[in-house]
């Protein structure tokens, strides 16, 4: 499994019930699609440390990625509760052997008044074991 499959498994059918409630598979990496449905959330790397931790023969073992989680939807009040399911989702997850510890950092809200839609941002900090 790629840190992706492993975000989108997390965030709909393989995860947390009071997300996928929400958006479904509606869970996109990096960007809206062309076509889309609110309530939805997109992710994307905000940056990565690969060599977070090294085995004995000095190889990167895990990594920590900083995620940026877009909660979309068409009220400040359905955005709000789609970014709590969020955090309810990441916030002191530690899941599979590959997925570590993960915790929320920030969270902020935005409005795209040409769309008229509600964002709000999560940043999550997420500790992986590297891809081999």
């Amino acid at each position: 499994m790629t840190l992706q499959t492993d975000i989108y498994s997390r965030c709909t059918t393989g995860g947390h019930a009071g997300l996928s409630a929400l958006i479904g598979t509606r869970c996109y990496l990096s960007r809206l699609p062309e076509k889309y449905t609110l309530p939805l959330v997109v992710y994307r790397t905000v940056s990565a440390n690969n060599d977070y931790v090294r085995d004995r023969s000095g190889a990167a073992a895990r990594a920590k990625y900083r995620i940026q989680f877009d909660a979309y939807a068409d009220t400040a009040t359905a955005a709000n509760a789609l970014a709590n399911q969020v955090v309810a989702a990441w916030d002191g997850y530690s899941g599979t052997c590959t997925l570590g510890m993960c915790w929320v950092m920030n969270r902020s809200d935005a409005y795209n008044v040409n769309l008229n839609e509600h964002r709000v941002i999560v940043d999550v900090q997420i500790e992986r074991a590297t891809d081999t």
